[in-house]
């Protein structure tokens, strides 16, 4: 199956406002589910091409690593629910961190906030902050990278 043909299948769902669409073709077997409102339309391609990714074997499964450790001196944070991403505690309140600033151990990094809970994301490492990979107000997924932080003698 195609990016083209997935791509058709998520606007399929779209269209129709459905939760979960399950397609067998032959040995392929697609099973596409979501629990939030439609898709943007920048998304689209690119789940697609997620999807046909994994089908191709190039991915193992869903839960695969969208971003790599670049070594073992990096930490990458990630999310552990579904949930809108937040940088700082209120709109009107500085970020809980900015890229280059060291983090102890425990420190809290951002929120999720998940069925109107607030869920404080922590650093696991003493090191600094090197990136954010996730916008402030964004819908982050279960398992998707949130922070890399440098642990290593490099920082």
């Amino acid at each position: 199956m195609d990016t083209k043909a997935i791509e058709e299948l998520i606007a399929i769902m779209d269209k129709a406002e459905l939760t979960a669409l399950r397609v067998a073709d032959g040995d392929t077997k697609i099973e596409l589910e979501r629990n939030h409102g439609p898709l943007s339309s920048t998304t689209l391609p690119l789940m697609a091409d997620r999807v046909s990714a994994l089908l191709a074997g190039k991915i193992e499964s869903h839960e695969a690593a969208a971003v790599e450790d670049a070594d073992e001196n990096t930490v990458l944070v990630r999310s552990p629910m579904v949930g809108m991403f937040y940088v700082a505690p209120s709109p009107d309140e500085d970020s809980f961190v900015k890229v280059g600033q060291e983090v102890l151990s425990g420190q809290t990094l951002a929120i999720v906030e998940a069925m109107k809970m607030m869920n404080e994301i922590t650093a696991p490492a003493p090191g600094v902050v090197v990136e954010v990979l996730a916008a402030n107000g964004a819908q982050v997924e279960y398992d998707q990278p949130l922070f890399r932080i440098a642990t290593g003698e490099t920082h």
